[in-house]
């Protein structure tokens, strides 16, 4: 094979590893929504009836109200454990205000808590997770 050949044969191979590795190789997520979550403990307040929480101007509904389309991003539901499942859309706030009240609607504890999130890796990401937040009076 004569030198000429095997240089275009060389560039050649290097132009083709470098089309492969910017245009060759990538992964279609699927469009796909998920809800991030995080449990809180409630357990030092044993009067919750309901929790609502907050990030930015969004809050989940309050006791006695409605889900509206302000506040179907947001939900959250009680565990038979006792604790309470705070359901995001696909955000993952640094921070949440939880409000407790009480069966009467009263409000009976207020608190802006950090979340510590877990984000799933990879080409396609998928929900996150968080640590517990434990509530104390």
């Amino acid at each position: 094979m004569s030198r000429g050949l095997m240089r275009v044969l060389a560039v050649v191979a290097l132009l083709c590893g470098a089309a492969t590795g910017t245009t060759g190789c990538f992964t279609a997520c699927p469009a796909i929504g998920y809800v991030n979550g995080a449990v809180v403990d409630v357990s030092a307040f044993p009067a919750v009836a309901a929790v609502q929480f907050c990030v930015d101007a969004e809050c989940s509904p309050a006791p006695g109200e409605d889900e509206t389309s302000a506040t179907n991003m947001f939900s959250t539901s009680r565990q038979d454990d006792g604790t309470w499942s705070l359901m995001f859309d696909m955000s993952t706030p640094e921070d949440v205000d939880i409000r407790l009240f009480d069966a009467q609607g009263t409000l009976i504890h207020e608190a802006e808590e950090a979340i510590a999130w877990t984000h799933t890796g990879g080409a396609c990401p998928g929900p996150s997770t968080a640590e517990p937040l434990i509530l104390q009076p």
